[in-house]
């Protein structure tokens, strides 16, 4: 199936294909550097990898995956959705690149920094929008690499997908057949397909949640039950639109109500196993409990900062992918997750699973992809202005995400930890895990105007996991 799969992607790969209607948006949002939908990854290798073995490797997957090796060309006066096509003039050092730390980089925290430097310069869009820096000069003669990407390219579980046609199961792997750039097969069976089988993973996926606001506020307005046909249908996706309407009128944190471009990035992990066994001990989910350990870090902060909160405005994904690599394919959802300083730990993660259960249940969430179809009509000055008022009025960004649960490798180099950097196109704070070899890795994103040390917030997630799971 997995091969049938990516057959089916490379076949479709010569075919016209335009951007969905979330895609379009964020490429339109993007007009805003504020709201860029850019989104990266710190990996972490405990040696430089073989460079010519790894840009051959990242070569080869750029002519497997069709939107690595793929350009954005936007259609006169927006008459149709922008097309992906072939670049023709595709060159891997456009995508690849080495450099070594910088010295003002060195010591505690500066490969963060410097990642999410890296993150923030805008992707060319006259070309495939990746990019892949690999960075050497670190420790112990250890290597990282920073994996950026454009939303419109994929979302987080699509990019996990993705870096199947360029991850080894072991160190000395052999190299792969080669392939046939005109057609973008390989004579001897894809790796693509092979890892897909073995991994099995089911992924929560990274969520842009500059679409859930933008496509209901607008569309909303305009046509509240368009997607629906009976009365009993209309009834339950006009209450669940105005709910989620209603989670966008105003901030709710009394604390982060700044916003900048500045950014910074702290990363931390924490035992799979742990989180799993008392997730399950408390009759809740695994992503119930990473969401209760967020808040309750962000609560303590609040506190620590001489506030009060209540509740928190969160930004969630809702998945519908079904094995392609590329592309966007999940419906977003926004819910108001409790807050109140009176709660211990566990209260807290009982009423955040009801919340969740209740975010996943919305009607709205799986009538959003056509709702953002409405955004697009606007002009693109009003567009952002809109799309800065709903997403300013988001507190926390959360994903969860799952790897492979065993050893990779890049180029033969261990792949030791993958600390997501999601993107916050005008939130407080994006806090994305990524489950990897038994533990979470966990990066938080914070605006730094918003957020004064994400360190801080990082530690208090961790002793918030701690108080979970004891």
């Amino acid at each position: 199936a997995a091969m049938a799969q990516v057959d089916g992607e490379q076949r479709s790969s010569t075919q016209v294909q335009r951007m969905n209607n979330l895609e379009y948006l964020m490429w339109l949002l993007e007009a805003d550097p504020l709201l860029t939908s850019q989104f990266a990854n710190l990996t972490m290798l405990d040696s430089v990898p073989d460079i010519d073995r790894l840009r051959a490797r990242l070569d080869r997957a750029a002519q497997i995956v069709p939107r690595l090796h793929q350009w954005v060309e936007e259609a006169p006066a927006r008459i149709a959705a922008p097309c992906w096509r072939p670049d023709a003039d595709f060159d891997i050092d456009h995508h690849f690149r080495v450099t070594e730390l910088p010295t003002e980089y060195r010591g505690p925290g500066g490969l963060e920094r410097f990642a999410c430097a890296l993150d923030q310069e805008p992707l060319p869009r006259d070309r495939p929008l990746w990019e892949f820096v690999l960075i050497t000069g670190l420790d112990g003669d250890r290597a990282a690499m920073v994996q950026r990407m454009d939303h419109t390219v994929t979302d987080g579980e699509g990019g996990l997908r993705m870096s199947m046609a360029f991850i080894d199961l072991e160190r000395d792997a052999p190299d792969p057949p080669p392939v046939d750039r005109a057609t973008g097969s390989s004579g001897g069976g894809l790796p693509l397909g092979n890892l897909l089988e073995t991994i099995g993973h089911s992924t929560r996926k990274r969520w842009n949640w500059t679409v859930s606001g933008i496509g209901e506020v607008v569309d909303h307005v305009r046509h509240p039950t368009r997607l629906v046909q009976t009365g009993a249908e209309v009834i339950d996706v006009a209450g669940s639109l105005a709910r989620q309407a209603r989670s966008v009128d105003r901030r709710l944190s009394p604390l982060w109500t700044e916003r900048s471009q500045d950014r910074s990035l702290a990363t931390t992990q924490f035992p799979l196993q742990r989180v799993i066994d008392a997730s399950r001990s408390a009759g809740v989910t695994v992503n119930d409990l990473f969401t209760t350990a967020v808040v309750e870090a962000a609560v303590n902060l609040h506190i620590d900062a001489g506030t009060v909160p209540t509740e928190f405005r969160a930004a969630v994904p809702i998945s519908t992918r079904d094995g392609a690599s590329g592309g966007n394919l999940f419906s977003p959802t926004l819910t108001i997750l409790p807050a109140s300083p009176d709660l211990s730990p566990e209260e807290r993660l009982h009423a955040v699973a009801e919340v969740m259960n209740r975010a996943k249940s919305e009607r709205s969430v799986a009538a959003m992809g056509s709702l953002a179809a409405g955004a697009r009509l606007m002009p693109t000055t009003v567009l952002t202005q809109v799309g800065k008022w709903v997403t300013s009025n988001i507190d926390l960004v959360l994903s969860n995400l799952r790897a492979a649960p065993f050893d990779t490798f890049m180029g033969g180099a261990l792949v030791e930890a993958n600390y997501p950097i999601g993107p916050l196109t005008g939130a407080a704070v994006n806090v994305t895990t990524m489950s990897y070899r038994g533990k979470m890795d966990i990066g938080v994103h914070t605006d730094s105007a918003a957020v004064d040390n994400a360190k801080d917030f990082t530690d208090g997630i961790l002793a918030a996991f701690e108080a979970l799971t004891s």
